[in-house]
């Protein structure tokens, strides 16, 4: 697929309660539109303007290729954006693989917790991690991404990881039954922006005052809360290269 010739969209899920869970995806769109790698570049949404539909409408370029601005193939990938974007009159759409899938995506979120560790000056060896994310019983997906990603610390040298949930077993508010019983906590959220479930939902089933990046005191644990994945200057290259791009 020729990019010039091509129409990129970012195609994120949104929020009708909280504005930062497109931001990201609406950031990334800016950045990249001035590059003119693509013909045009838009952001779309399913529970924000513009919709799915709405994105579509009034492009120049017949072909299109969709980014999901999604952390891992799950019910939306497979199932919505798949079926939104099947049937366009007149238009090629061809949806990539989630933004998530991008092996760089777990170097990120290393990095997120080698930086909460240095800020206490911790041995990994002492840190407890946990990898807080979505999870859905529609789709073992999400799951399995957070899972993963869990996995992969572990190698890396940490006491423990474990992957929590909002909608799965073991649940985000019953954190404490995962890890160790001593030991700091650090804490990533597995979520792309920080939206209404990273800033939030999951910050407030944590015990946490806020979900900003930084070290707290939960009950006489020490916690540490990473920073959102998403972030444009992090995002740009790997969409290009998901689109088809170098």
């Amino acid at each position: 697929m020729e990019l010039k010739e091509t129409a990129l969209i970012l195609a994120g899920h949104g929020s009708t309660k909280n504005a930062d869970s497109s931001r990201f995806a609406r950031e990334t769109a800016d950045r990249l539109r001035p590059r003119e790698i693509f013909a045009e570049v838009r952001a779309g949404f399913w529970k924000e303007k513009p919709s799915f539909h709405e994105v579509l409408r009034g492009l120049e370029s017949k072909r299109v290729v969709v980014v999901p601005w999604f952390l891992a193939n799950g019910y939306f990938t497979e199932n919505i954006l798949k079926r939104e974007f099947a049937k366009t009159p007149g238009i090629e759409c061809r949806v990539t693989e989630p933004i998530g899938s991008a092996p760089e995506m777990f170097q990120l979120l290393q990095a997120r917790a080698e930086k909460l560790r240095r800020m206490k000056k911790l041995m990994s060896a002492d840190v407890n991690v946990l990898v807080a994310s979505h999870g859905t019983p529609l789709h073992s997906g999400s799951r399995k991404a957070a899972e993963g990603m869990a996995e992969g610390l572990i190698k890396e040298g940490y006491r423990s990881a474990r992957a929590i949930f909002l909608e799965e077993e073991p649940r985000i508010a019953d954190w404490r039954k995962v890890v160790a019983e001593d030991g700091p906590v650090v804490v990533l959220p597995h979520f792309l922006a920080g939206g209404l479930h990273g800033s939030e939902d999951v910050p407030g089933l944590l015990g946490l005052s806020s979900g900003a990046e930084g070290w707290s005191e939960v009950g006489g644990r020490e916690m540490g809360y990473g920073a959102p994945l998403g972030r444009p200057e992090e995002m740009e290259e790997l969409v290009i290269s998901l689109a088809g791009g170098v």
